[in-house]
């Protein structure tokens, strides 16, 4: 049975971006550096205009260019400190998902075992599903001496077991397909915080280093909002994912029903496998719903922290897959 989440893999996500605080920190001496350069010429320019008389002389803004300084000097600290409140709610949502991702492979192995009954019995009474009833059948058996009846239920449960089988092969692929849709999903949004959170740390003191010149003063808000906004990832998709498990409990519950009563009932045992009217198919959906709601936590963190680039980007990106998409079919 293929898991349908895997927990090693959320660890080692979690693992790597934690470890971006230590790694990632390659341009922090070149930002501070151009923070001093700035500085004078700010601290130069203010002088000036106390000297000339345009400007009165105010102690807070020219303690401003101090504190940004001072984040720069205790860079990692404050990123460890700006990780904090994504980590709490990545906790306690990790709980939940773990907790629900046990309960939806305990349902999947289950249904699988019932898949397999079906199977297992659409073997066994095949050649009793549909039966010869042609009244030429006699006729036919006098006039030639052979029996055709015999012959035509053997090749009838031969088709039937063929026809089902390619049916059971094709909800398999179908199975593995989405579920690797759901995975991908899943993995990518994971993924996408590494990217994103390297590329903030990596660049982040230069929009501090930036932000003491009075043209680019809100440089680091920006900074800060769109960092916040991407350690939420990691907890929003645990609520997420989540909440998609309940779907999926729900639809593994509803397609147990539907297999117990299947194996219970002869007539529906047969158009249970002779049709497919999607009646079914609640785990599929249930999964690509899951997978679809995925993509979205982007979006959902900047309605926390309100900041709009990295959502816009992650817009751009899932617009173009889809023209790729509708290019290629």
């Amino acid at each position: 049975m293929r898991e349908i989440i895997d927990r090693e893999i959320l660890l080692l996500y979690r693992g790597l971006f934690n470890k971006l605080i230590t790694e990632t920190s390659i341009f922090v001496n070149d930002a501070q550096a151009l923070c001093a350069i700035f500085m004078f010429l700010f601290f130069a320019v203010r002088a000036y205009g106390m000297l000339v008389g345009d400007k009165d002389l105010k102690i807070m803004p020219l303690l401003r260019p101090f504190g940004l300084a001072f984040v720069l000097f205790l860079w990692p600290e404050f990123i460890g400190l700006m990780n904090v409140p994504g980590e709490l709610i990545a906790d306690k949502s990790k709980g939940i998902l773990e907790d629900r991702i046990g309960e939806v492979d305990a349902l999947q192995l289950l249904r699988r075992k019932k898949m397999a009954e079906v199977a297992r019995r659409l073997i066994e009474d095949s050649a009793e599903l549909e039966q010869w009833d042609d009244g030429e059948e006699d006729d036919w058996a006098s006039w030639t001496g052979v029996d055709f009846g015999q012959i035509f239920d053997e090749i009838k449960g031969y088709y039937i077991i063929i026809l089902s089988k390619l049916r059971w092969l094709v909800v398999e692929t179908l199975e593995f397909i989405v579920i690797t849709i759901f995975q991908v999903c899943s993995y990518f949004i994971f993924f996408l915080q590494i990217i994103f959170g390297a590329i903030l740390i990596i660049l982040g003191p230069f929009a501090f280093a930036f932000s003491t010149l009075p043209a680019f003063k809100d440089s680091y808000i920006n900074w800060i909002a769109r960092y916040f906004s991407v350690t939420l990832y990691l907890g929003l998709g645990y609520l997420v994912m989540s909440l998609s498990m309940l779907l999926i409990t729900y639809a593994l519950e509803k397609e147990l029903l539907i297999l117990e009563y299947v194996l219970q009932n002869e007539a529906a045992f047969f158009l249970f496998i002779s049709s497919n009217d999607g009646s079914a198919n609640f785990y599929l959906v249930s999964l690509l719903i899951g997978a679809s709601t995925m993509l979205t936590i982007p979006i959902l963190s900047t309605w926390i922290i309100s900041t709009t680039g990295i959502g816009n980007a992650v817009s751009t990106a899932v617009k173009g897959g889809m023209v790729i998409t509708r290019a290629v079919t």
